[in-house]
This record gives C-alpha cells, sequence and structure tokens, in this order.
C-alpha cells in the first residue's frame, strides 16, 4: 500500500465532473420536481429541500482529500493503479471518445451530457458497467457516510437518537471489561499453552471452552476492543473502527462489496443478531461427504448449549415497519415465511443501528459470552495485534509471531497448540503466510453473495434504519433449483450507506429524490445460498486477495428471489419497487390487478433477462466461508473432520472457513 496518494490537476477535474454529475446543482425544472416528490420531509423543510437541490458536490473540496484518503487505505497498489489509469483515460480527448463518445475531455461535457453518458453505461459493455459500478459507488457511499450536513434535510437522525440519556441508561447492559496484554517497545515473549487467533464466532466459542478446561489460553485480535462508550453509531467512525478494510472490501473485479466484521468480538459485534441452526438439508450434505459428525446427537448438544449460552429465542421480537411489510406482504402473496430468532437473551432487542455495535449490549455476541467466559476461566487477551506467521518446527505448530498494528512491536508466542481462527478471508491467507502447501487453502471461497429489492410506501413512516433489524424471513425461494441453492429472503437496516449502494444511481434528480424518500423505503436483502465458489489467494505482501464471480447458477437463484421480493412489496402495497440492476428502471405498479397487467409481467421479463452476473447490479456478501475445507481425505480439504490442519500438527481452524459448502442462512 502507498503512504500517500495524490491527484494531478487533470484527475481533479475529471473527479469533480464526475462529482457534478451524481449529486449536482439541479436546474429549474428539476428542483420543481424535487419540490413535488412525494416524501413527509418536503413539508417539514422546504427551504432546506430547495438548498439541497441547489447542493454539488464537486463545490465540496474536502470529498477529494476524503476519497484520495479511502483509496490509499483500502486499495492495495496495483488497484490504485487502476484508478490513475481511469481517470487519466477521462482527462484525454482521444480516449474519453472511447468512454464517452465524444472528443473531449470528461469534465468538458455539460452536466446533462455527463449524466447520459453514465446512463448508457449501465446498458453497454462489461467494462462501462464496471466503471459505472465502482465510481458511482465510491463516490456516493464515501459522501453519505462521511458528511452529514444534509441528514436533518432527509429526515435521517445520524447516530441512534435513543442511545443516550435516560431510557438509554434505564436498558443498557454494560460490556465486559476486559484488560489487554501492552507490547512494549522491544517487543515481547510468552508462553501459552494455546493461542487463538481471532476472536469471532469461532475463536470466542474456543477460547472460552479450553479456558474452562483448564488450558493457558491467549486470544489475538487484530481489531481493536471498543466498549460501548466508544461506539459512536456515525457510519464512517462505524466503518473505520469495525469492519475490515473500513468497509470498502472488495473482490478483484471491484463488482462484490464485502462487509467482514474486523473488531474484538468480530463479525458477532456487527451483526444484525440472526441466529438460524445449520439447515437439516445442509448437514445430510455434509454428512454425505463423510462427516457424519452433523448427523449425530453429539451435534445436536452442542448447537443448543451454543443457543442457550447466547440467549436465542423468538419470543421478544418485536417487528418494525420493514419486517411487517414483508410479513404483510407474503400473506397476501401466499409465500410462506418465518420469525427470525435472536441472540438478544429475552431483551425487545429494537436497535437499528447495531450494524455499528451494540450500544445497549443486548446483543449476546462472543464480546458478551463467549470472551467473558475465557476471561474468566484465566484467558488472557492482546487486541489490535495482526499475526504474521505460526511458528512452525518439525511439522508441528509451535507458536506465532505477530506484530502491533499502526506500530513495529513484535510479539512472539511459544504454545503447545495453535488455533485459527480469522475468518474466510485471513485464516486461509496465514495459512500460507506460514509456508503450508496443501493446494486446497484459499479455494472453495463462498461469500452468499446478496442483493436488494426497495419498495416505495409514500402514505406509510418506514424508516427502514430504527427497530429490530432483522426478525422475518422467507424461504419460498430457498430450493430453486432441486438441490437447496436457492435464495432467502431477509430484512435489512437502510441507512443512508447501504441505501446509496444498492440503489443505483439513476440521475441528479432521481438521487436526491430517493434521499428525500429513505424514511418510505423498504429494504429486503436477498441472499443467495452459492454453490460454485471462488477462491482466496495473497499477493506479494501477504495480503489475502478476493477472486469470485457469480455464476450463472448463483445468478438464476439470485433472480428469483428479487422478483420474490418484487411481489412481496408489490402484495404489501409498494407504490414504485427498485431493484439494485443498474439497467432495471423503477416499475410504479397498477393499484387494481397488479399482478396480471401487461406491464409487471414485462418488467419481471426484463429483470430476469438483466439478471446479477457480469457487473449487472449492485452486489454485496456479509458472510464468507469455506476456504479451510473439512474433509476426511487431503486431497480434497484442509482439516480433517476434527479441524486439525492435514499437514502439520498441533494446528487447528475453528471458523466459517471449515465449511465444505455455503451453509444458505447466517452462519453465526
Amino acid at each position: 500500500m502507498l503512504d500517500s496518494f495524490k491527484f494531478n490537476n487533470e484527475q481533479i477535474k475529471v473527479i469533480k465532473a464526475f462529482c457534478g454529475t451524481l449529486i449536482a446543482k439541479l436546474d429549474d425544472l428539476e428542483t420543481d420536481a424535487l419540490l413535488k416528490t412525494k416524501a413527509n420531509v418536503i413539508k417539514k423543510h422546504p427551504s432546506k429541500v430547495l438548498e439541497f437541490s441547489k447542493f454539488d458536490l464537486s463545490e465540496n473540496e474536502e470529498f477529494i482529500e476524503i476519497l484520495a484518503d479511502k483509496l490509499v487505505k483500502c486499495f492495495p497498489r496495483d488497484k490504485l493503479v487502476q484508478f490513475n489509469l481511469v481517470f487519466n483515460l477521462f482527462a484525454k480527448s482521444s480516449t474519453s471518445l472511447l468512454l464517452t463518445g465524444y472528443f473531449k475531455p470528461f469534465y468538458e461535457l455539460d452536466r446533462k451530457q455527463r449524466e447520459v453518458v453514465l446512463q448508457k453505461w449501465t446498458k453497454g459493455f462489461r467494462l462501462y458497467r464496471n466503471i459505472f459500478s465502482v465510481l458511482t459507488t465510491l463516490f456516493n457511499v464515501i459522501y453519505w457516510t462521511n458528511f452529514d450536513k444534509y441528514f436533518e434535510t432527509i429526515g435521517y437522525p445520524g447516530p441512534d437518537p435513543e442511545a443516550n440519556g435516560e431510557k438509554f441508561t434505564s436498558k443498557i447492559n454494560l460490556f465486559p471489561t476486559y484488560e489487554f496484554i501492552q507490547v512494549p517497545p522491544e517487543g515481547l515473549e510468552l508462553q501459552f499453552d494455546v493461542v487463538v487467533i481471532g476472536s469471532g464466532a469461532g475463536g470466542g466459542v474456543v477460547s472460552a471452552q479450553l479456558a474452562k478446561a483448564g488450558y493457558n489460553v491467549l486470544v489475538i485480535e487484530k481489531g481493536k476492543y471498543y466498549h460501548q462508550n466508544e461506539l459512536s453509531l456515525k457510519q464512517a467512525e462505524s466503518l473505520n473502527n469495525l469492519y475490515e478494510n473500513s468497509g470498502y472490501l472488495f473482490n478483484e473485479d471491484k463488482n462484490v462489496c464485502i462487509l467482514s466484521g474486523s473488531t474484538f468480538g468480530g463479525g458477532t459485534t456487527v451483526n444484525y443478531s440472526a441466529s438460524l441452526k445449520l439447515p437439516h438439508f445442509v448437514r445430510k450434505e455434509w454428512a454425505a461427504q463423510g462427516l457424519t459428525y452433523f448427523l449425530s446427537d453429539e451435534f445436536n448438544e452442542s448447537i443448543e448449549a451454543v443457543e442457550k449460552r447466547m440467549g436465542v429465542s423468538s419470543d421478544a421480537l418485536i417487528h418494525n415497519e420493514n419486517n411487517k411489510i414483508l410479513i404483510e406482504g407474503c400473506k397476501k402473496f401466499g409465500y410462506r415465511y418465518s420469525n427470525m430468532p435472536q441472540n438478544t437473551a429475552g431483551h425487545h432487542h429494537q436497535c437499528g443501528w447495531c450494524t455499528f455495535g451494540c450500544k445497549y449490549g443486548e446483543k449476546q455476541g462472543s464480546l458478551m459470552t463467549w470472551l467473558r467466559d475465557a476471561r474468566d476461566a484465566g484467558a488472557k487477551f492482546i487486541d489490535n495485534c495482526y499475526v504474521e506467521k505460526i511458528l512452525i518446527k518439525n511439522r508441528k505448530a509451535v507458536g506465532v509471531k505477530a506484530i502491533i498494528v499502526n506500530g513495529n512491536q513484535v510479539l512472539t508466542i511459544h504454545s503447545k497448540k495453535v488455533i485459527v481462527s480469522c475468518g474466510a478471508i485471513h485464516s486461509p491467507a496465514l495459512l500460507r503466510r506460514s509456508g503450508l502447501k496443501n493446494a486446497n487453502i484459499g479455494k472453495n471461497l463462498y461469500l452468499h453473495p446478496l442483493t436488494m429489492v426497495t419498495g416505495f410506501f409514500p402514505d406509510r413512516e418506514v424508516k427502514p434504519y430504527s427497530g429490530s433489524i432483522m426478525t422475518s424471513e422467507s424461504n419460498v425461494v430457498e430450493n430453486v433449483d432441486g438441490d437447496h441453492y436457492g435464495a432467502k429472503i431477509e430484512t435489512a437496516t437502510f441507512h443512508p450507506l447501504f441505501l446509496v449502494f444498492f440503489l443505483p444511481w439513476k440521475s441528479a434528480l432521481n438521487h436526491k429524490q430517493r434521499m428525500l424518500q429513505i424514511n418510505h423505503l423498504s429494504s429486503m436483502l436477498i441472499i443467495s445460498r452459492d454453490k460454485i465458489p471462488g477462491k482466496i489467494t495473497i499477493d506479494s505482501s501477504g495480503r489475502p486477495r478476493i477472486h469470485y464471480s457469480i455464476s450463472n447458477h448463483d445468478s438464476k437463484s439470485i433472480v428469483e428471489g428479487i422478483i420474490a421480493g418484487i411481489n412481496i412489496h408489490v402484495a404489501a402495497g409498494a407504490k414504485t419497487v427498485m431493484t439494485s440492476q443498474f439497467a432495471i428502471e423503477e416499475f410504479e405498479p397498477t393499484e387494481k390487478d397488479p399482478f396480471n397487467d401487461p406491464r409487471y409481467k414485462q418488467f419481471i421479463e426484463k429483470v430476469r433477462e438483466i439478471g446479477v452476473a457480469e457487473n449487472a447490479s449492485s452486489i454485496g456478501s456479509a458472510h464468507q466461508m469455506g476456504t479451510c475445507k473439512m474433509g476426511i481425505d487431503p486431497k480434497t480439504s484442509v482439516v480433517n473432520p476434527k479441524g486439525k490442519v492435514w499437514e502439520v500438527d498441533n494446528l487447528y481452524v475453528a471458523d466459517a472457513s471449515v465449511f465444505p459448502t455455503s451453509v444458505g442462512v447466517n452462519p453465526m
């Protein structure tokens, strides 16, 4: 990674031209249309909406500084070179001609010309769609996460307004306190029975069980511990502090955005509390591969023990408007649906900001449960510490070498056992950095690729960022292929950063209209159980690189989920339905008998035709699995049925990377 990155003057002109296209000053006709937008905030703040209509992102000098900073911090050197190249291409008349159809630099086109160019890209070749996807997503997400000037205008409160004061104090559950070993400038060398690398859903359970069994355990976490008093619930700060790559983690093609927790407690600190059991059809599939444990009574007892410790239940659910819409739409259309169990220990957990950490302390992730148990049993902890490699001697793991993040203090741990629980992205990377040669390491990457369907309800205050995030789901398209590799429909929290990622930019006017309508939007995630995997490799610096493309099979599963999501929204009364597909126009159903309307049928046909593969849609991932596959044969797997790495003794993997396949449910 580079230490600094500056744009030249020509590149700055190009960047400002993009800024002034995506979030642009509207003309008089557009402003009049904006003021007529159906949204309650128009009546509340007409003068502020008028000011918003005149806002032009190209006039915000600070944005360019933040953009450069994000590129440096979040993208490797070769990707920075690509960004440089793209901006240079737009600055030259000859190459701009190929991209825009005009023999002049992009910044010399007027705003309406630039807008038409971007709109054409959504229907163009894969390269054009990729440029459209990366630039519109990056610019809009960076703006709406880092600048709050127009939050009040659009009706978004920013951080949870209830996360303070007497009401907050009366319901808060205090985080456990943890003491962390400090590594002095000269470094530190320590001895433990077991070192566990990672503190999430895998590392938390393992460290607790081993510490309670009497082992001297050290847990190393590369992320940082944040007490609830340190959780701001602000979008930008939360992404920076709690997520891998500050929330800007992409596959190599930059068309799948991957959210992965990187903090004390791992993904369990930032997830949506969804606590689903491993489906029986997945257990049977794994047992058929020789992993018979997954059909055993012992496995059932383990699951019950985990659920009990995490307080998993559906008894205290309170559906927010988003979940009510999913349930209403399913009932009216005839789809099956169910409640989503949560790990909240019976609390009415109405925290739409929980993806930025659970300030209330109600979500019973590793931080609140397993790591507490490990602490009480004598385990020790180090946070903000990156394990460079596992120390191996005579084909046995004997410890680890690590370095303090943003420092140069070296930590050396000697141990009898090493347990890798870094997650499906970093566990294979660590094994590779440590010299392991098994060809299966890093293969078998599953991401549960997801997209979103959004409905507009002008007469309903949805506030999709508030209340319990994920309390209902539908598995109506779970088995569309006959092998249970389909998709689930779940709800999501819809803060501005997610809105601008999953609602493709259509025009400057449309963008501002949708932002003003955020309180009337219902969001439904389409989460696929992917059948065709990708892989993790490492670059010359040992950094993991994510190679993943959505297969035709998985694209079809996602599309069937999108169509089901459309049906649910229409049945629930949405006046407009939007998908995350770039080339799909928004659809306004008729009020009477909408499903027999020829326009509706044409819309569905278009959704199928466009699909989601080949840079056709905004795609995300919140679940990563499979890259250290468990199996019964070292020729086809990385670890044995006990989690031990085949080629090295005293070395184990305990996280979602050992999954033989994707699981089709939230994997915590």
